[in-house]
């Protein structure tokens, strides 16, 4: 086993957090060596340019590992949930629809709002957060209008929102009638040229990533920055454990060249795990030794606990005349928090956000039509009829919802995978069916004919992998401290959507990058600190 020279600091993990850390931190002068056990996406390999597109979503760009099979990624088992991630440069944002939304400042608190289920506040507020809200914003490019009463306030973005189409205007009509606060959605979807970027040309084909790069893709965004700094990004490495010293202090990681299958022991002085919500704690549970037998930092039996990924519910509403749902981006045009706080008289704590989507090129409902007798009428009746939206739900962090080890399914060097165990609170249930009452409401008030809808029983789609190493003040309930760094192992530190306490009722992405440059610049403090 080689062993290359020592770096100061080992980032685990490329995506949304690793990305914003590695720039963050070689940006002031530190050594990173970034490993990431996926590959480059070039701009001819996405889907867009193959013939074979229909088979390319079906098998390469499968949002799930497990049907993609590609010797990157590691078996996930779950009969619950659809799990969607990406191994490769730039993480799950290759293939993600960059809705950019925040975390408002309730969602730090719901230990002291209801303390329901593992519900804690976090150990950080709105305000910690809001200027690396800001500076990830920044580097990234934004689309969006300032301005919602119904959020802080916000700097500018850094282009005009997304065009809202016929359906997006027809739908901010409904919200209107209804009497329910709507407002133009932030996305991570440039609207003109930025920072060197190619502005979105509408082609809808947002969820197999973005060949322009217009979609804030950390292989476009970050990565060339932080290789520019001396970032040595280490691709197809797959780490099989990260090793500790004689004090029980992280020193370096073992990975495999998937090239070679030739095995590295690469020494840091600090290690990052960005990992992602499955990753990140399958790879701590990969890392028992002696002094730590249930998994490395995992002390407190949380590792891998406390699994989120917000209840959700589809719903197609069907127009009787052309609506243009299908051109643009994927984006959301706009999207609605009017159900987002606790209101106990509906009985149940948090909320959901309505978010007005669009831009699948053959539809959402047409998607799903068996193909023989009828299949063309129904297509007609479909396609430029339809408008997708969701019902996107707070799940509660339960202690039972997990991620383990799957000694049962192994991936391309022989690890073990991860299996999900993962069911959803009676109080997520209710919220659902009455966000789907909701939804209703506003399939009428648009004048639409009809909604489909994938209802209360079946809200599970893992789209988002929160909560598994969550963040805290008490090394009891927590895996790290509010600094990201783990309670048990000095110099481990932790940040991806795995810290998240709870998940609030939006998309993680932007929060993950808050918590990513916040993450770096505590490095930087506390190193400054022992001198």
């Amino acid at each position: 086993m080689s062993a290359p020279t020592p770096t100061e600091v080992l980032v685990i993990g490329s995506g949304m957090a690793g990305a914003a850390i590695a720039k963050r931190l070689s940006g002031r002068g530190v050594r990173v060596v970034c490993l990431e056990q996926g590959p480059w996406t070039l701009a001819g390999e996405h889907p867009h340019y193959s013939d074979e597109f229909e088979y390319e979503l079906r098998w390469r760009w499968n949002r799930s590992p497990s049907g993609r099979h590609n010797p990157a990624d590691y078996p996930v088992a779950s009969d619950r949930v659809d799990v969607m991630l990406y191994n490769g440069v730039g993480g799950s944002t290759t293939h993600y629809n960059a809705h950019w939304p925040r975390l408002k400042p309730v969602d730090f608190r719901k230990g002291t709002e209801h303390g329901l289920a593992g519900s804690a506040d976090w150990p950080i507020s709105y305000e910690d957060l809001a200027p690396y809200y800001e500076q990830n914003d920044a580097e990234l490019g934004i689309s969006g209008l300032a301005g919602d009463p119904a959020v802080p306030p916000r700097g500018a973005r850094q282009t005009p929102p997304l065009p809202f189409g016929p359906h997006g205007r027809r739908l901010a009509a409904a919200f209107d009638r209804l009497g329910w606060h709507w407002w133009p959605s932030d996305n991570g979807i440039i609207t003109t040229d930025y920072d060197g970027r190619v502005a979105c040309n509408g082609c809808g084909a947002c969820r197999n990533g973005c060949p322009r790069g217009s979609i804030a893709m950390m292989s476009r965004t970050y990565w060339p920055k932080a290789l520019q700094q001396g970032v040595e990004l280490r691709t197809l490495a797959r780490v099989e454990r990260i090793t500790t010293d004689e004090r029980g202090r992280a020193d370096g990681a073992v990975y495999i060249d998937l090239r070679t299958g030739e095995r590295h022991h690469q020494r840091a002085a600090i290690v990052v795990v960005c990992g992602n919500g499955l990753g990140t704690p399958r790879l701590l549970l990969l890392s028992a030794d002696g002094r730590h037998p249930r998994g490395l930092a995992n002390g407190s039996g949380l590792v891998g606990r406390y699994l989120m990924h917000h209840a959700y519910a589809e719903q197609t509403i069907i127009f009787p005349e052309p609506i243009d749902g299908f051109a643009g981006a994927y984006g959301s045009p706009l999207f609605s928090q009017e159900f987002y706080e606790t209101d106990t008289a509906r009985g149940f704590v948090n909320g959901f956000t309505f978010q007005i989507g669009r831009g699948m090129t053959a539809g959402h409902a047409a998607l799903g039509l068996r193909w023989g007798e009828g299949h063309r009428a129904a297509f007609g009746r479909l396609f430029n009829h339809e408008v997708w939206f969701g019902v996107q739900a707070e799940d509660l962090p339960v202690y039972e919802n997990r991620v383990e080890l799957d000694e049962a399914q192994t991936d391309s060097s022989g690890l073990p995978g991860v299996k999900l165990r993962w069911e959803l609170h009676p109080n997520d249930q209710r919220i659902i069916a009455y966000g789907v009452a909701r939804a209703r409401e506003l399939a009428d008030a648009a004048g639409a004919s009809e909604l489909v809808t994938t209802g209360a029983a079946n809200p599970n789609p893992g789209w988002h992998l929160l909560g598994t190493c969550r963040i805290g003040d008490d090394p009891a309930t927590s895996v790290t401290d509010a600094d990201h760094q783990a309670w048990e192992v000095p110099n481990l530190y932790i940040c991806d959507g795995s810290s998240f306490v709870t998940g609030g009722a939006v998309n993680p992405t932007s929060t993950i990058g808050a918590l990513a440059l916040r993450c770096a610049d505590r490095i930087l403090a506390r190193a400054d600190a022992r001198g």
